[in-house]
C-alpha cells in the first residue's frame, strides 16, 4: 500500500480524482473539458472563482525548470546557440499547452492533500 501522499501523486498523474482514485477529470482525453464534479463521488473540482490559478503556476514552473534543464544539457554537450534557441524556444511553447491538463490534475491533488475532505 503506497503512502498517502504518494496514493494522491499517482491520481493526479493518472488524472483521476483525487478523493476517490476512480472518477475521471476530462470528458475525453487530451481535452481541456473537464467535469464539473466527480462522476464517482461528486466531488466538487472548481472550488471557488479563480481555483486554476494556482494550476497556470505550477504548469509555469514545472515547464520552465524542463526547459532550463533542457537548455542546460545542450549547453554542456556543446550545441550551436542557435539550435538551443529554437529547440527551446519550440518546448517552451508546446509543452505548457500539453502539459496543462496534468498540471490541474496535480493542483487539485496538492489542494486535497492540505485540506483533505471525506468520503460520505
Amino acid at each position: 500500500m503506497l503512502p498517502i501522499p504518494l496514493l494522491l501523486l499517482w491520481r493526479g498523474v493518472r488524472l483521476r480524482c483525487p478523493r476517490c482514485g476512480q472518477g475521471k477529470l476530462y470528458r475525453r482525453p487530451w481535452t481541456l473539458t473537464m467535469y464539473d464534479t466527480c462522476p464517482v463521488c461528486h466531488w466538487v473540482y472548481e472550488r471557488e472563482e479563480g481555483y486554476w490559478t494556482g494550476a497556470m503556476a505550477v504548469d509555469l514552473v514545472v515547464v520552465e525548470l524542463l526547459v532550463g534543464v533542457l537548455i542546460f544539457m545542450l549547453n554542456v554537450w556543446g550545441y550551436p546557440l542557435l539550435p538551443q534557441f529554437i529547440i527551446g524556444f519550440s518546448i517552451a511553447i508546446i509543452l505548457p499547452i500539453i502539459f496543462y491538463p496534468h498540471a490541474k490534475s496535480l493542483w487539485m491533488t496538492l489542494d486535497f492533500l492540505l485540506h483533505p475532505t471525506p468520503l460520505l
